[in-house]
């Protein structure tokens, strides 16, 4: 056995060095044409990411490579091999339950973008209105009343944007508009109110203790209504929209203006009156007076059906023939050249107080021959400028005037002193003069404070309405041109 192994162990051996050999073989022609190594050193190649190959007898990166057409990588993925991995990726995600929290936290991260950005939005007109405290545009009008008939708005208190406005906090600004032949019903309100027509035309029924006048109102016509003045409107036209505007002083609370009902209102004062007293006023019995002037209960289903009814009669349809009837009654303003303390006048009755080719300007001061605006202290102006035209720079001495724009646009620029609403300086030398500019669109309203020059340009025919408190002895100084431009 031993010799056995004895005369094998040279071909064993023999076999063992070929197959050393071969391999050595092997692994030379692998390292072929690669660089000597240090040990712990990356290719450049791997380094920079590169994958590369051996073409030609030399080795050139991969992205350098001709492409083939269909053929593919073993490390290239097709398309469908992507979504696959995807949606095993994701279902891996949702059933994860970090990976689930992470979505939740994302989620709320978009919710509160969202919010932020939204809150941005009303942070930019509050910036606006720092910017220009001025200005009102004209969705400052809050809605009062609103129904298929029409709308009654109100903008927000002055005071409330700026202490600049403080001496403004007893006049707020009402918007009415109306549909033709409709009615806004008989109510009673505890403010001074300067009413004018910006477009239609109106009857105005005013009742006093010992009569009743009817007026015809026409675009430019102006009254003025005493607190707890009982009247009603009505849109007399046959296709026009009414649409008038007053000042409201109040002579009860600062900056509040309240609304009294005769009939068909929620505000009805009636209904506050017990049944005695109402039958013991009215001499007549309650059930009577409850379906004449408090409507009877059979009409509505319950008491929230009731009350919806009457704020939606608050503005009412009327027919052809009550609005004839009330035609009938009315008088015009235009038929007296000089107006009683309780009848309405026209802005344009007279001539204007500046006039020419770039538009005229019209003005009732309070003076004997008008004697409604003497106790507000108060004009009422109407300014038309043509397109293109410019109203030159100029302030006024005393009166505060609250601008209304009524048909047109244009710009304002109105000159302030900076930071002028902060009450207190550390040094009046400080002051330095700030223009403040506006847009002007239809139903934007500006304050002019006395003192503060302002122009007025138009992009389009403009027509505006001031009312300026503090009227006498107010002079309107121009800073440059003369009265011919």
């Amino acid at each position: 056995m031993a010799t056995a192994m004895k005369s094998r162990f040279p071909v064993l051996l023999l076999l063992g060095i070929i197959i050393l050999a071969s391999l050595c073989v092997t692994y030379a022609n692998y390292d072929e044409g690669t660089e000597p190594r240090v040990p712990g050193q990356r290719e450049r190649g791997r380094q920079e990411g590169e994958k590369e190959e051996k073409r030609h007898g030399e080795w050139r990166p991969s992205h350098e490579k001709e492409a083939q057409p269909g053929r593919r990588e073993r490390w290239e993925t097709s398309e469908e091999e992507e979504r696959v991995d995807e949606e095993w990726r994701g279902s891996q995600r949702h059933e994860d339950p970090e990976e689930r929290a992470r979505e939740r936290y994302r989620a709320e991260e978009r919710e509160r973008r969202r919010q932020w950005e939204g809150e941005g939005k009303e942070g930019s007109s509050k910036s606006q209105e720092r910017r220009n405290p001025f200005l009102f545009k004209s969705n400052k009008f809050l809605t009062l009343f609103e129904n298929e008939n029409g709308h009654i708005r109100r903008l927000q208190r002055f005071d409330k944007r700026s202490d600049l406005f403080e001496n403004l906090q007893n006049y707020r600004l009402v918007e009415y508009r109306a549909k033709p032949h409709t009615i806004f019903l008989p109510q009673h309100i505890d403010a001074d109110l300067i009413l004018t027509v910006l477009s239609g035309r109106a009857i105005l029924t005013v009742l006093s203790p010992n009569d009743r006048n009817s007026y015809n109102l026409e675009r430019g016509d102006t009254i003025k209504l005493p607190a707890g003045t009982t009247s009603y409107l009505l849109n007399q036209d046959d296709e026009e929209d009414l649409r008038v505007v007053d000042l409201s002083i109040s002579v009860n609370r600062p900056g509040k203006v309240e609304s009294f009902g005769l009939s068909g209102s929620k505000n009805q004062y009636l209904r506050g009156f017990s049944k005695n007293i109402l039958e013991a006023s009215l001499n007549t019995k309650y059930e009577t007076i409850e379906k004449v002037l408090l409507e009877e209960p059979q009409q509505s289903i319950g008491q929230k059906r009731r009350s919806q009814r009457q704020e939606t009669n608050a503005l009412v349809k009327v027919s052809r023939e009550q609005v004839e009837e009330l035609k009938r009654l009315a008088k015009s303003s235009s038929k007296k050249g000089v107006s009683s303390e309780f009848e309405p006048f026209n802005l344009r009755s007279q001539n204007p107080k500046y006039s020419n080719k770039f538009g005229k300007l019209f003005e009732i001061t309070p003076e004997k021959k008008y004697p409604q605006l003497q106790d507000l202290d108060i004009f009422v102006s109407s300014v038309e400028i043509n397109e293109g035209g410019l109203m030159l720079p100029h302030y006024n001495s005393r009166a505060i005037v609250i601008l209304l724009v009524n048909e047109g646009k244009g710009n304002l620029e109105l000159v302030g002193l900076k930071n002028e609403q902060q009450e207190q300086r550390e040094r009046e030398d400080e002051q330095q003069v700030q223009r403040y500019e506006a847009r002007l669109s239809p139903g934007d309203v500006v304050i002019i404070p006395a003192g503060h020059p302002v122009a007025v340009s138009a992009s389009s025919n403009l027509n505006l309405l001031g009312f300026g408190i503090n009227a006498e002895n107010n002079q309107r100084n121009f800073l440059t041109g003369s009265d011919d431009n």
